[in-house]
């Protein structure tokens, strides 16, 4: 079980775990686990999720979400995205459902996708967003308080944004889907866009 971040006594920092431990922050770790807030949920890298890694971290996740193509030994919920791309929505809402889950249920929670960046982190923020009644905005900038290399991609924050508006029924989340569906960094049709990720009405 993770550390509770509001103990002081320990030297290691609580919220940032890394292999190499406290590696600069300018290199790449080969293992990192951020804690998100006071939440028992942790974004990782895949580096993470190695046995000795989590050991050394003293990291015991009693879920472990894998968004990669490949699970891990220790992955419990294995839901592949794509980065840089527009997923299947029923793909990107399981992820987010099983995230969902496991943050409701006891023990920690870890999500890690290559490089506990992008797909890690919508999948986060996207949960988060809808548990908490929160925006998608302060969701990520909960994450970026620990990982400020997280950075969902703006085709991942398109599911995002149409989970957002359907499951967790918020209409300004279907304005913040048009608008970035509309957006010159998405490139694609927006009404193509539109028609993929939400349900017919």
């Amino acid at each position: 079980m993770a550390k509770d971040s509001s103990d002081s006594s320990s030297p290691q920092n609580t919220s940032v775990r890394t292999i190499p431990r406290d590696t600069d922050p300018a290199d790449f770790p080969k293992a990192l686990a951020a804690r998100v807030g006071d939440r028992d949920l942790w974004i990782a890298n895949i580096g993470a999720i190695r046995s000795n890694h989590l050991a050394a971290m003293d990291l015991d996740p009693a879920f472990v979400v894998t968004v990669n193509d490949t699970a891990t030994w220790a992955t419990t919920d294995h839901h592949p995205l794509k980065d840089g791309h527009i997923n299947a929505q029923d793909k990107f809402s399981a992820a987010v459902e099983a995230t969902r889950r496991n943050i409701r249920a006891e023990g920690t929670v870890v999500v890690n996708c290559s490089a506990g960046i992008s797909r890690s982190a919508t999948v986060i923020a996207t949960a988060i967003a809808a548990e908490e009644t929160i925006s998608l905005e302060a969701a990520i900038e909960a994450i970026q308080a620990t990982r400020p290399r997280a950075n969902p991609h703006p085709k991942l924050q398109l599911n995002a944004y149409a989970y957002l508006a359907v499951a967790a029924d918020r209409p300004a989340a279907r304005e913040k889907l048009d608008e970035l569906a509309g957006s010159s960094a998405i490139r694609v049709d927006k009404e193509t866009i539109l028609e993929e990720l939400l349900p017919e009405n």
